[in-house]
């Protein structure tokens, strides 16, 4: 999850927090993704406004084996930058370990995102609830107040192009 404008009206990180917070993309940049396992991924996508390529490290909610496809979630909403870039224009790539994938990209419908956030939630209930801490949404369990929260939190899943992979190289 990346930072950004959030709901709450919080402002992007600087200094040391930014630099925390894009670490991940140094390690993929320096071939050493594998160090993630599957829990990260690298996103490249094209900037609405500027055209340039635009990375962005991202925390992996769910990885569906059937689909062969990484579903993450916009931590900081629908105004997060890289998830308006990928409105924009469809992402690029992503770089999981140091391989480079083209991918393809779908935004989840809600129900499907409460989901994929409740088994998220189990595997990391500290994680889950800063998200919805820094997000301001929170959930008591209906089905109503998860659908809720969710429209808040978009989610997106990428499948690679195994097919066509390349060797990560910058």
């Amino acid at each position: 999850m990346t930072s950004d404008n959030t709901a709450s009206g919080k402002r992007k990180p600087t200094g040391i927090a930014k630099w925390f917070m894009q670490s991940p993309k140094w390690i993929f940049r320096a071939r050493l993704g594998f160090v993630f396992g599957s829990r990260f991924l690298l996103l490249q996508s094209i900037g609405r406004r500027s055209g340039m390529v635009r990375q962005t490290p991202l925390e992996v909610a769910h990885y569906d084996p059937d689909r062969d496809e990484y579903i993450v979630a916009s931590g900081t909403g629908v105004k997060a930058d890289w998830y308006r870039n990928i409105q924009a224009n469809s992402a690029v790539a992503i770089w999981i370990g140091s391989r480079r994938y083209p991918t393809a990209q779908r935004f989840l419908p809600t129900e499907e995102a409460v989901a994929v956030m409740k088994g998220y939630e189990r595997e990391h209930p500290k994680t889950a609830a800063r998200l919805e801490s820094m997000m301001g949404v929170s959930h008591d369990d209906t089905p109503e107040s998860w659908l809720a929260m969710m429209e808040q939190i978009p989610m997106i899943g990428f499948t690679p192009d195994r097919a066509t992979s390349t060797q990560h190289t910058r």
